[in-house]
């Protein structure tokens, strides 16, 4: 959908995220999009006073997780998940 020149993978993050524990139990994808604009100023990081974000991508986030839950939604089997795996129980 956004071009294989678009696509990049990252190298390991060291940071804090449950999202992992969700997707024990229900499918997910977990992805990040880039703002970063060439031509224009560096942004911000992200938890500072600086963090600015560009809002252009916005379409391209939207059209993307609209495409992934249609993909998955296609290929689902309507069944529910099963009860005996490893499952967190805050979930």
């Amino acid at each position: 959908m956004l071009g294989n020149d678009k696509v990049k993978d990252l190298k390991p993050l060291m940071g804090s995220e449950d999202f992992a524990f969700y997707q024990e139990a229900i499918p997910g994808y977990f992805y990040l999009i880039g703002m970063q604009d060439e031509s224009s100023p560096k942004l911000g990081a992200i938890h500072t006073p600086q963090f600015t974000i560009n809002e252009d991508v916005l379409p391209y986030g939207a059209a993307l997780q609209a495409s992934l839950a249609t993909t998955h939604l296609l290929k689902a089997e309507l069944k529910p998940p099963s009860t005996e795996s490893n499952i967190h129980d805050e979930l």
